[in-house]
């Protein structure tokens, strides 16, 4: 059979227009390595085919599964046929029936070697490497999601998590940039893991928030109901570091490598995610770090002395203008404000806020 031959007897099979000796002549074909290798035709007919970026993971996991099915029964139904042939040449019409279902059940087979010999970057096929879903909350706002296990996260101001579209394996892992707040739906087999910076925070049935910002050296993980692990991530390192209690605070410097871990009042470390700056003797260059993150300006304070001054208050969607406006009646500073500018490519720079210490 010549090659052009071979390509239209191919043609006429994934019809369903193939006859039972030829549908035999096919099997042949399909089955010898050489002929696979012209990957050319192949190509050929994955590019008739429509696709849709839009792949759920459970419809393609059920799809999988069916594929697998079907090239159990299409061996089973060729062993059949082979064998009705040799012992039992009456049993035509089974062997028919097996050939009309054969023709079905190959083009999803053919459809899965396209694909993976052309269209993925690497060996694996999608239930092995889960569709990765990334969400960002930009400087000036918050986001609220739910993952598909039923686990609610808050990311709080110009932070990004990247997780997995369905949950597989022995853990339900993300990756967190940034800070966010989780209330873990319950799995004591698969335990929920946030990744950030080479430090992890382990839960099963828990509610805590990880604050771990690139431009801070320190991690932080509050813990408001049931019980984490923290964990050291980093490349060639993976231990615990300790266990946390419901009302305590751990806190690791990730300069020193030194950590802390107590009691407190949690409530300016978790009340971000219902809208409330909380500001409770902290000094005055956290308060202008966390400001600026929440209205997406730049603060700058000219005098280093003015940074151990404390600040305590609470807003609720008061504007910048007006919190700063408090601030210079409670210490003495004052604050001015510069115009944002506009850059070359059309953009603007971010408003631009010089803290000072107010005169006697």
């Amino acid at each position: 059979m010549t090659q052009r031959m071979e390509k239209k007897l191919l043609e006429k099979y994934l019809n369903n227009k193939c006859a039972p000796d030829e549908v035999d002549s096919v099997f042949n074909w399909i089955q010898q390595p050489d002929k696979l290798s012209d990957h050319s035709f192949f190509k050929s007919y994955w590019d008739k085919i429509e696709v849709t970026d839009d792949v759920d993971s459970n419809f393609a996991q059920q799809r999988l599964d069916r594929i697998h099915h079907r090239i159990n029964l299409n061996q089973s139904g060729q062993l059949l046929t082979r064998t009705t042939r040799i012992f039992s040449p009456k049993k035509i019409s089974l062997v028919q029936l097996f050939s009309r279902v054969a023709v079905i059940l190959l083009i999803p087979v053919i459809t899965l070697f396209i694909y993976t010999r052309f269209f993925q970057s690497d060996s694996t096929i999608a239930q092995s490497n889960p569709q990765l879903n990334e969400i960002i909350s930009p400087p000036g706002s918050r986001v609220f999601l739910e993952l598909s296990d039923g686990t609610k996260v808050w990311l709080n101001h110009g932070s990004k998590m990247v997780y997995p579209q369905m949950f597989t394996g022995t853990t339900r892992t993300v990756q967190l940039v940034g800070e966010g707040f989780f209330e873990v739906s319950p799995d004591k087999v698969k335990p929920f893991i946030v990744e950030s910076g080479g430090m992890a925070v382990k839960a099963v049935g828990t509610a805590f928030n990880v604050k771990a910002y690139p431009d801070n050296t320190d991690f932080e993980t509050t813990l408001e109901s049931g019980k984490v692990i923290i964990l050291k991530t980093a490349p060639g390192e993976k231990s615990n570091v300790c266990e946390m209690a419901p009302g305590q605070r751990f806190v690791l410097n990730k300069s020193t490598n030194e950590y802390s871990l107590k009691a407190e009042e949690l409530t300016k470390y978790v009340s971000w995610r219902e809208g409330k700056l909380v500001f409770d003797d902290d000094h005055l260059d956290e308060v202008a770090e966390h400001l600026s993150r929440w209205y997406n300006v730049k603060i700058t304070i000219n005098d280093t002395t003015l940074k151990e001054l404390t600040y305590t208050a609470t807003f609720v969607d008061e504007s910048l203008d007006q919190i700063l406006e408090m601030m210079e009646i409670v210490i003495p500073v004052k604050y001015t404000v510069s115009g944002r500018e506009k850059a070359t490519d059309g953009t603007f720079t971010k408003k631009e806020i010089l803290i000072s210490r107010k005169n006697k």
